[in-house]
This record gives structure tokens, C-alpha cells and sequence, in this order.
């Protein structure tokens, strides 16, 4: 595992090579850091993970140069990852890749999908056996019940849940009575929710 500290003069490894273009403070190349952030990390957070060094030291291979992702030089703090499905690199040498999970949760009436609830409710991360962070594909409502997806795979999450690649989600609701022609017309017709058209 590489050292945190700077290299060695006259050492083999060295800081990889920048573009003529790119100077430390640029914004890291396209595919970095334009995805959508679920299951994102913090890059520097991922370095002190992996057991690089302190998070602090980490920041400073960042800015100095030395990090790459996707083969491209990061200089930018704060720049969010996939650990699962990037390939990171400190002074040349690959950190191992994070294995890939997804669970396939029921999810239960009275679980949060949330991962962080301050009232202290079931969550349904809580519900499998990860040795690792996963977040869901998507919500379901705490009264809510029925298939869930669990995954640290930022990319497949993005796949199935952002509008624009048009995976569609069909649901059951059971109301108390019979609903009207007029209300069933109005649910065909869309919904205007506080963030936008349901």
C-alpha cells in the first residue's frame, strides 16, 4: 500500500504525468465527477478507507498530484467516486476494487429506507448481512411494502432509478373505499407532487 508520504527524490515512482493542460485545482476529467451522486464517495474518504493514511494526508495526495481515477489526474478536493466501479490510484498502484453487491429486499411496513433516521427506526439496511455501505435504489415509504434494491454499485443505481433512462416502477395501492371516475381520471392524468409531476 503507498506510503502518504511525498515521494522519495530518485525514487522509480513518481507522481503521474499531467497533461500540459491540467494544473492542480482543475476540475477532474468528464466521468468523474458529472455522475449522480447516489452511492458516491468523497474521494479523499475512500484514500483513508482503503488505509492509505489519515484523511487529512489523503488530501494532500490529492492536491499534489498524485491520485488518479480512471486513469485521469485528481487535484480537485471534495470530488465524489464509485469505489465500486472506478479504478483508483495513489502514486501508479491500484486500490483494490470493492466487490459488488446488490440485494433484493421485501421490504417491510414500518422500515425507513433512509440510511441515517435521528428517531432511531428499523432501517432496511439494517435487513442484510453487508460487511459494507449500501444505500437503496430509489424509496419506498415507511408504510410502505414490497421490492427494494440494495446496492453499493453508484453506476447500476443510476441505471435503474435516474427518469431519463425510463426504467418503470409499477405499484399497488389499496385505498379505503371505491375511488370516483372523476379522482381515477385525475390519477391517469398525473399527480402534481411538492417536487415536481408524480
Amino acid at each position: 500500500m503507498p506510503s502518504p508520504r511525498p515521494t522519495p527524490h530518485g525514487s522509480r515512482r513518481g507522481p503521474p504525468r499531467r497533461s500540459p493542460a491540467q494544473r492542480p485545482g482543475d476540475r477532474p476529467a468528464t466521468g468523474v465527477d458529472r455522475r449522480r451522486e447516489d452511492g458516491l464517495e468523497r474521494l479523499q474518504k475512500v484514500l483513508a478507507t482503503a488505509g492509505i493514511g489519515s484523511r487529512r494526508a489523503c488530501e494532500e495526495l490529492i492536491t499534489a498530484g498524485r491520485v488518479e481515477v480512471d486513469r485521469a489526474v485528481v487535484t480537485q478536493l471534495g470530488t465524489r467516486v464509485d469505489p465500486a466501479s472506478q479504478e483508483i490510484r495513489v502514486d501508479g498502484e491500484r486500490l483494490p476494487r470493492v466487490r459488488r453487491v446488490v440485494y433484493l429486499l421485501n421490504k417491510p411496513v414500518g422500515v425507513v429506507t433512509t440510511n441515517y433516521d435521528p428517531a432511531g427506526r428499523p432501517r432496511a439496511v439494517d435487513l442484510v448481512p453487508a460487511d459494507q455501505r449500501l444505500f437503496a435504489v430509489g424509496r419506498l415509504d415507511r408504510t410502505s411494502e414490497g421490492l427494494l434494491l440494495l446496492t453499493n454499485d453508484g453506476e447500476l443505481a443510476n441505471l435503474l432509478a435516474h427518469p431519463r433512462y425510463g426504467v418503470e416502477k409499477k405499484y399497488l395501492v389499496q385505498v379505503a373505499g371505491v375511488p370516483s371516475t372523476e379522482v381515477l381520471d385525475q390519477l391517469r392524468q398525473g399527480v402534481r407532487l411538492a417536487g415536481g409531476e408524480g
